[in-house]
Formats: C-alpha cells, sequence, structure tokens
C-alpha cells in the first residue's frame, strides 16, 4: 500500500532528531470512524502539543512527520521503559472505533494496514519484533486501548509481524452492505492495495445471474453467462479477481462502464446501480 504524505505544522514536534530510529510505538486516535488524511489535516494547524510519524485507517496510511523528524507521540513525566523516548522511536497512530458497548476496537483492515507499514519500517531500520511497543509499555498510559484491555489483541498484532510472506499476503474477508438498485444487500468484501472487492456470489441475492466455468476457470457475472469469457451484462470486460476460500471476489471500479457506482460518504456505504 502507498503511503501518502501530508506533513504536519512544524509548531508539532522537533526538527530532526538526537538519536538513530530504534523502536516503533502504537498508539490510537481516541475517536470513532475518523481516518487518517483527517487527522492529517488537524496536525497541519499550529501548536497543537502531540504529533505522530503516521496515522492508519481501514483505506489508507497516512504520514504526518517525515521519519527524520521527532514526533512528539510518547513523551511523559514519568517512563516505565528504559530507553524508548520521543528521540529513538516512530510512533503510528491507528484510527479507531467505537462499539455498542462504548468500547474502543480497530477494524480489521486497519489492523491489516497498521501491520504493512510497521513490517515495512522494521526492514528499513532493522528493528526485531520485540522493539514494537504500545504507548502503554512506555508510559503507562492506556493507549492504543484496543490493545491494552484485551492482551490477546495485542499478542497477535505483534504475531503478524513475523509472519512468513505467504501469511503476510493473507487479506482479511470483511462483510458489508452495498446498495444495489436502492436495496441494500450483504456481501463479504476483500481490502487489498486500496481497493475493494467483493465475493461474486453474494451479487446472486440481487438478482444478478453468476457462474463457473469449471473447464477454463473464468467466473462469468451479468445477464448472460458465457462459456469462455467474463460476460459482465452482455459486455467483456477485463477485472481484477481474486479467489478467497474458494469464492470469487472482482474489483467494483472494474464495472464501472457497466455499472454506476459510487460511495456514500455520509452512510459509509458503496452504491450500485445498473445503468
Amino acid at each position: 500500500m502507498d503511503v501518502k504524505t501530508k506533513l504536519a505544522n512544524k509548531t508539532n514536534y522537533t526538527n530532526g532528531r538526537n538519536s538513530p530510529i530504534k523502536y516503533i510505538v502504537t498508539h490510537f486516535t481516541a475517536n470513532n470512524g475518523d481516518t487518517a488524511m483527517g487527522n492529517c489535516n488537524y496536525f497541519q494547524g499550529a501548536n497543537r502539543n502531540a504529533s505522530a510519524h503516521y496515522f492508519v485507517d481501514e483505506n489508507e496510511i497516512y504520514q504526518s512527520v517525515k521519519d527524520s523528524d521527532t514526533a512528539w507521540h510518547c513523551g511523559a513525566s514519568k517512563y516505565y521503559h528504559p530507553d524508548c523516548r520521543n528521540g529513538n522511536s516512530i510512533g503510528i497512530e491507528l484510527c479507531s472505533r467505537i462499539d455498542s458497548n462504548e468500547k474502543y476496537y480497530f477494524k480489521n483492515p486497519t489492523v491489516s494496514n497498521a501491520v504493512h507499514l510497521v513490517k515495512q519500517l522494521m526492514r528499513k531500520y532493522s528493528i526485531t519484533a520485540d522493539r514494537i511497543l504500545r504507548h502503554y509499555d512506555v508510559t503507562r498510559k492506556v493507549c492504543p486501548a484496543p490493545f491494552v484491555y484485551d492482551i490477546n489483541d495485542w499478542e497477535n498484532f505483534k504475531k503478524k509481524l513475523t509472519d512468513d510472506d505467504t501469511k503476510r499476503n493473507e487479506e482479511m474477508i470483511e462483510r458489508i452492505k452495498i446498495n444495489v438498485n436502492g436495496k441494500e444487500y450483504a456481501v463479504n468484501r476483500i481490502l487489498k492495495d486500496g481497493k475493494n472487492f467483493i465475493c461474486l456470489a453474494d451479487m446472486k441475492q440481487a438478482g444478478f445471474d453468476v457462474g463457473f466455468n469449471e473447464r477454463t476457470k473464468v467466473p462469468s457475472f451479468g445477464v448472460s453467462v458465457s462459456e469462455d469469457n467474463i460476460i459482465i451484462a452482455g459486455k467483456d470486460v477485463t477485472v481484477h479477481k481474486i479467489l478467497k476460500s474458494n469464492e470469487n471476489y472482482i474489483r467494483l471500479r472494474d464495472l464501472k462502464d457497466i455499472l454506476n457506482i459510487d460511495y456514500d460518504e455520509i452512510n459509509k456505504k458503496v452504491i450500485v446501480d445498473v445503468k
């Protein structure tokens, strides 16, 4: 996943570093439904008295402070870690959500994106997994709350940092709702490299003809089904496809020539209408 850049106001961090990068410290934004870009926009304002190098949500990663500069993310009057400080660490904020029980949590794609980013930084700065910390480990602040209150979630996060390449590339399946011709349908989705892939079989409930050619191993989707080609609403279309758990996922954007694809920012839902 590409890391986008929207640098913070210079009043919110220290230019340069007083020590080489040795640690990565994870945090949470303590908000409900915020975005990486939104946080970067906030820190472009002056005198925020805090900062982080990166912000991560379920769709994007943004850098707010350069690695070569010192973000103000884990400073304190009292420390519980013998060595980790702002000057020798990188701070990463994960955008959070609040559930019906008023409990903070991270969406699975946010965690996956954070794992991806942390692994990149580990390789770049030769940081071992034992130097990946929570803000809590440095100052005892309850941050990131999902990883403090549920130690299993934190241990699972740490474990993913040392998974092999096969496990590292495994995508998370999430159940979402999409709007098709004015009706809502629940579908399985995979978010990969910032792109949405939905399970083709789930589109049957919306009245689409979905088939699969066992000989050519090619899925078909639309009004008619071809034995040899992908046909969507009677037209040949090239689509990006992921095979996951024996189900085919196709990239929504690839259907724009056939379907009206839009996104409702207010309700956070994909809107699909037949042209």
